[in-house]
């Protein structure tokens, strides 16, 4: 039986995961795969801190620079997250020679290219599957089962805690500031939720999905990104009477004259397979041209799920090391081909998208303006599909105005709600939510 040593970098959550897995399931590895992973080393700056599972003390280090160039170490998993100091080491171990396994989204969606080039060029591979959905195998699934397809578009909830939050405020009617704390209470949103809350981390995620399914690699600071701290309990409740739930979406389409992609909020039908993903679950929903709407679903983070994903990796990489060891240029199955550039088919703007929407106007409760409303998006090309007006008072003032609109441009949407916000009292409340009609 042929031995692979792995050094782990980063012994934090997903790395004690990792440790487990390969202490646990050892012996059915191996006889699945004819391998043994030997975990040789494991580098963290804090040793001592509590773990779920214990550290043997003589693989301990706190210098990753041993691991990455201790000549019999075959693979360096890389957990420590961030773009710089990760970069560094994922760099270096690929210089040496050897193979390199990471969760880090980021630091792909920033510098995969150039950290795909230097693999090709070392022959060595990247594996990178639990970079996108934690423990779902999305990333295989784009570079081998979809690979005879035409991927058509992409969909998916991508953000455990934003599907968290956004499930808890439509179960429950709750503000979002309120979840927000009880997903840090309970520990699906970190002290600063940023990368959460406002769709960064989906972003990342999804420029990696594109890099697999158009072959295009994008600068990540031209996909469009809004996050949830908008969405409130107002909006929940009126997209449930229009047959709709609000879910945080990652999507690119695929157009002749280029690609869409963004990461928003969007009303989601109720029944569908991506409005009944609840709690902190994942699911990713992609359609190509041969296999059709397909959808995998599982959990997006968390210790195991993503360990199980970089183990997952290892295992594959370890399978592979015996037939091209020592032959740079031989490897290489795991690297994506970009085989398409950004001029060839550019990044279509926001503005220039068609959609449907959900639009919510804070009106004066007076004869005339909603004719007026309605009016305006009627000069602008936009019909309207329904209307909901509520909360009439013999007293007056403002009341909620839902509309929803067929198919418009979106830059013609954004000049009507321009001119509406001309003469409403309250247009800071002015709303509009996308609609994505996915089966």
């Amino acid at each position: 039986m042929s031995v692979v040593n792995i050094g782990l970098i980063g012994a934090g959550t997903v790395g004690s995961g990792v440790i487990k897995i390969l202490n646990q399931n050892k012996d059915i590895i191996e006889k699945r795969t004819g391998v043994r992973l030997n975990l040789k080393k494991i580098a963290d700056t804090d040793p001592d801190r509590k773990r779920p599972v214990r550290l043997p003390k003589k693989k301990l280090t706190t210098d990753a620079r041993e691991l990455i160039e201790d000549d019999s170490i075959d693979i360096i998993i890389e957990l420590v997250g961030g773009t710089k100091i990760a970069k560094d080491f994922v760099v270096g171990a690929i210089e040496n020679g050897k193979h390199v396994v990471t969760a880090n989204k980021a630091l792909l969606a920033h510098h995969g290219k150039s950290i795909f080039a230097l693999a090709s060029k070392m022959g060595v591979e990247v594996g990178f599957e639990a970079s996108v959905g934690g423990g779902i195998p999305i990333i295989k699934s784009a570079q081998v089962g979809y690979a005879a397809n035409n991927i058509l578009s992409i969909h998916g909830i991508m953000n455990g805690t934003s599907n968290y939050i956004l499930s808890k405020m439509t179960d429950e009617g709750s503000d979002f500031d309120d979840v927000l704390k009880l997903a840090q209470a309970e520990g699906y949103a970190e002290a600063d939720p940023s990368f959460d809350v406002d769709g960064i981390d989906a972003a990342h995620k999804l420029s990696i999905l594109i890099m697999l399914s158009f072959g295009i690699f994008l600068d990540f600071g031209k996909i469009h990104v809004e996050g949830i701290r908008g969405i409130t309990p107002l909006d929940i409740s009126f997209a449930g009477e229009l047959g709709y739930k609000i879910k945080l979406l990652a999507i690119a389409k695929s157009r002749a004259d280029g690609i869409e992609a963004g990461v928003y909020p969007a009303l989601v039908r109720m029944g569908t397979q991506l409005a009944d993903v609840s709690d902190a679950f994942n699911a990713i929903y992609v359609v190509g041209d041969a296999v059709g709407p397909t959808m995998l679903y599982g959990m997006g983070a968390g210790m195991m799920p993503t360990a199980s994903a970089v183990v997952s990796d290892a295992i594959q990489i370890a399978k592979e090391i015996g037939s091209y060891k020592n032959s740079p240029g031989k490897a290489n199955n795991s690297i994506p081909r970009f085989y398409d550039n950004t001029k060839s088919r550019p990044l279509i703007k926001m503005s220039d998208t068609t959609n449907k929407y959900y639009l919510r106007f804070q009106a004066e409760d007076r004869p005339g303006v909603l004719g007026k409303i309605t009016g305006c998006l009627g000069r602008k090309g936009i019909s309207i599909e329904s209307v909901i007006q509520k909360g009439r008072h013999l007293g007056g003032g403002d009341v909620p105005v839902v509309i929803m609109t067929h198919e418009a441009r979106e830059k013609d949407l954004l000049s009507a709600i321009k001119e509406t916000n001309s003469f409403l009292s309250d247009k800071s409340k002015t709303t509009f939510i996308r609609i994505e009609e996915v089966q």
